[in-house]
């Protein structure tokens, strides 16, 4: 699967499912970890085929990512999230260009991070709404 390919996959799950948004953005984040490891992994084992096919894929979901944000919520938040995708992008791409995967290591942090801060911080107070 290409990352393009990818994108257009969960964009269609973003625009076509009935599962509220906030649960569609933790499912999102928890591919992306899940890939990103997978990835990061298979730069470790020196398996360019998996590499290859995660690495797109944690690709797609940040595309998917930056281009769900909601414009017309508090411009600020949306910049930095907006600039914070398009750097775990362009770090995700060099990765795969030059197979390092201690420099990809950064994504695979930031991206458990948010994934940890969305799960107990955003969805918990959905939860109690």
């Amino acid at each position: 699967m290409t990352a393009n390919e990818a994108y257009n996959t969960y964009k269609n799950v973003l625009i076509s499912t009935t599962v509220d948004k906030m649960q569609i953005v933790s499912l999102l984040y928890e591919g992306a970890l899940g890939f990103a490891k997978k990835a990061y992994k298979a730069m470790k084992d020196e398996d360019e085929e998996t590499k290859i096919d995660s690495l797109n894929r944690v690709s797609g979901i940040l595309l998917a990512l930056r281009d769900s944000l909601d414009r017309n919520q508090d411009v600020e938040t949306v910049e930095y999230l907006e600039a914070l995708y398009n750097f775990l992008l362009t770090r995700t791409i060099e990765a795969n260009k030059d197979n390092n995967y201690e420099d990809f290591g950064v994504v695979v942090r930031y991206l458990d991070k948010m994934s940890e801060i969305w799960n107990k911080e955003i969805m918990k107070k959905d939860e109690t709404a």
